[in-house]
């Protein structure tokens, strides 16, 4: 039987996922109205939930931090060579460190320019220490732009990498962050 990672984790890691390629999309298509000077209900509504998105993502990881520091982690099985697995414990900390990043610029962003409103007239907290400053937001939204192509290049391979162990290795490596096996 493969073991898995706990519930908690897996569960916190496909919401991650599924907010994560949410957020891509709304912060594609809200960039491209923007950039096309269109702003109306649909652009506010599209930066709204972004907003609102990203602050989740930003509290998921703070989560799925605690859970994996009070976890044990499954072993991985032993047909996976070591150089791997120490490139996956590599990459799994760029994506954590992305994930607290990216959306950390983007609230900093948004409390400089100030635009704290979100869905349902609901306002995120402003960060504190973080000026009002338009010329500054500009500045962080721009990191915050850049560091989410990376996040979303290496969420890509990272999928790559799950669907390489799934169907061409078949090694199990997949299985322990999907559902639990029987048993």
């Amino acid at each position: 039987m493969t073991q898995t990672y706990s519930t908690a984790a897996r569960l916190l890691h496909w919401l991650t996922a599924i907010f994560i390629i949410a957020l891509i999309v709304l912060g594609v298509w809200m960039t491209e109205r923007s950039a096309a000077n269109i702003w109306d209900a649909l652009t506010n509504t599209l930066y709204a939930w972004h907003k609102l998105i990203g602050f989740l993502v930003l509290l998921l990881t703070a989560i799925r931090l605690t859970v994996k520091l009070r976890s044990t982690r499954p072993a991985y099985p032993d047909s996976v060579a070591p150089l791997t697995i120490k490139f996956a414990a590599a990459a799994h900390g760029v994506l954590y460190l992305l994930l607290l990043v990216v959306p950390l610029l983007g609230w900093a962003g948004v409390t400089a320019y100030p635009a704290l409103i979100t869905v349902g007239g609901y306002d995120l907290p402003a960060m504190p220490g973080i000026p009002k400053d338009q010329a500054l937001a500009k500045q962080l939204f721009e990191i915050h732009g850049t560091l989410a192509l990376a996040l979303a290049a290496l969420a890509l391979a990272h999928i790559g990498a799950a669907l390489h162990h799934l169907l061409i290795k078949k090694d199990g490596v997949f299985q322990r962050m999907w559902c639990k096996q029987g048993g």
